[in-house]
């Protein structure tokens, strides 16, 4: 047998790399490579600048006016807002008349104990410059979460507009807040009730902000305005005076309420027995007396059985009727009120002058008023 055999296979070409298809396998492990370096070099860089910022801000707060353990609390936020508040402060006390008693440190415990209330600045813009420490005492909150902040966040919103006419922030398109400007700039005494938010419970706890209450506060203080103190150095022309003038309008700092926030007591936080010069009574909602105790007759005369039945505007001075009149309307729109001094009629003749303090009482499944 013979075998014809024929080879068909030939020599394959020795395969040689290119230098390009080595490169292209490095190049995206250098680039892995140099996007973590940058990486990192970006995440130092941040905590280096994260550090620096808070040792800024650790700086910042130590320079407030508050204890180490208030300052450790603090967030950066808080610490920007007191800082600012702060300034203003400071900017504020140049509106102070010079001729003012310089009083020491030690003294300021003193004057919060002899305060009925709390201090509180408010610049023209409604922005809480300034609150004394006691103000947690009244309604729960502290100084450090009010100051920076606006007096709409805490005030009833039913009682912005009275506010915004007693800071003499005028709306567009309203002539008559023109007038309140002018009112509100003048240096006579301002008296308004303000429903502010509690976090006080009538147990004393202490509840979220989101669940607080309103508690009306008597707010009595005048307009700092710093055009009207230069005016009594300066006597120069219109012109000096109508840019200054211009300047404090601009400037909400210029012109201030500086007050005294009083809370009106409950009836049933009043502490009995009460002094000889106090006396409790209680009024249908027509004014009408369905109770009085013996305190009335002692410096009124008035035996309490003898004034049941009988209307409260059978005793007022017929020349107190406004002060009685916006002491009531305040009364049934807020529910508490403070009616100015006026005069009551005695048993004996002539008047005497008194001061009321009167809250409205609700009852029933609706809560409607009682008495």
């Amino acid at each position: 047998l013979s075998f014809y055999v024929k080879c068909t296979s030939q020599k394959h070409p020795k395969t040689t790399m290119c230098p390009m298809s080595t490169k292209q396998t490095k190049a995206p492990k250098e680039k892995r490579r140099n996007s973590e370096r940058r990486k990192e070099k970006s995440r130092d860089a941040a905590r280096c600048r994260r550090g620096r910022e808070t040792e800024i801000f650790t700086a910042l707060a130590q320079a407030l006016p508050l204890t180490s353990a208030c300052c450790n609390t603090l967030d950066k936020a808080s610490i920007m807002r007191l800082t600012i508040s702060y300034l203003k402060a400071r900017k504020v006390a140049e509106l102070v008349p010079s001729r003012s008693l310089a009083v020491t440190g030690a003294a300021d415990g003193e004057f919060l104990q002899a305060l009925q209330g709390f201090l509180l600045v408010v610049s023209s813009d409604g922005d809480l410059v300034f609150l004394s420490e006691n103000v947690s005492q009244h309604l729960g909150l502290s100084q450090m979460d009010m100051m920076g902040n606006s007096i709409f966040e805490f005030s009833h919103p039913c009682d912005h507009d009275e506010l915004r006419e007693v800071l003499g922030i005028a709306k567009s398109g309203n002539k008559a807040s023109s007038k309140s400007v002018v009112q509100a700039e003048s240096l006579q005494p301002q008296s308004f009730f303000l429903r502010m938010k509690c976090t006080l419970t009538t147990k004393g706890r202490n509840v979220n902000l989101k669940s607080a209450s309103y508690k009306v506060i008597h707010c009595t203080g005048h307009i700092l305005r710093k055009a009207s103190i230069k005016e009594e150095k300066d006597v120069g022309g219109r012109g000096s005076n109508s840019k200054k003038e211009n300047t404090a309008k601009e400037d909400p700092l210029q012109r201030c309420l500086v007050a005294i926030g009083e809370p009106i007591p409950h009836p049933a936080n009043i502490e009995i027995p009460l002094d000889k010069q106090t006396f409790l009574s209680k009024h249908s909602l027509d004014m009408k007396f369905t109770y009085a105790d013996d305190n009335i007759g002692e410096f009124l005369g008035y035996d309490p059985e003898d004034l049941i039945d009988r209307s409260f505007f059978e005793f007022h001075h017929a020349l107190d009727h406004e002060i009685i009149h916006k002491g009531f309307k305040n009364l049934f729109a807020k529910g508490q009120s403070e009616i100015g001094r006026y005069r009551f009629l005695a048993q004996g003749g002539g008047y005497v002058w008194v001061l009321t303090q009167a809250t409205l009482l609700h009852g029933g499944k609706a809560q409607q008023p009682i008495s």
